[in-house]
């Protein structure tokens, strides 16, 4: 980062930042919170020293990334709020041994009814005649979902664990 934009940087962290705190604290509520926001801000700032430094208003471009920043983290805690909700709601969502969802550790196929197949057969221990009934399927066609099911789903578990 060009020298000048860190002595900028540092000279409006030392004269904004109590009143981004104050602002922050206001919007958030959290202390924790509201000074988490105001660092994301200033390493919004560090990142784009140019957009800042060159800014018309440098002040006024801390204190709207500071909002910007102050909305996202609201968002996102209220999307995990509503998540956190939703879970203790259904009384579908079934967890692996280490307590994490299936449905959001394998998201991409768990919407899948070969998937809700595999979950009915090996948490639910329903039989293939039972789920083929339930459905109006062969026991032979609901046979080669479960086992299309087996093969997705181990294929996304060996590439988590090569990851």
């Amino acid at each position: 980062m060009n020298p000048k934009y860190s002595e900028q940087i540092e000279m409006l962290y030392l004269e904004m930042y109590d009143m981004m705190i104050c602002y922050a604290r206001c919007s958030i509520e959290e202390e924790s919170l509201a000074e988490e926001a105001v660092q994301n801000t200033f390493q919004i700032a560090c990142q784009k020293p140019d957009q800042l430094c060159e800014s018309v208003n440098p002040k006024g471009w801390l204190v709207n990334t500071l909002k910007f920043a102050i909305r996202n983290m609201k968002r996102s805690r209220e999307s995990a709020r509503q998540l956190m909700s939703l879970m203790e709601q259904d009384e579908s969502i079934t967890y692996s041994e280490d307590g994490l969802p299936l449905q959001l550790m394998y998201e991409d196929v768990s919407d899948s009814e070969e998937f809700k197949l595999l979950v009915e057969m090996a948490i639910e221990g329903k039989s293939h005649l039972e789920m083929a009934t339930a459905r109006g399927i062969s026991v032979n066609a609901c046979k080669k979902r479960v086992q299309r099911a087996k093969e997705t789903l181990q294929k996304k578990m060996k590439q988590g664990v090569t990851k």
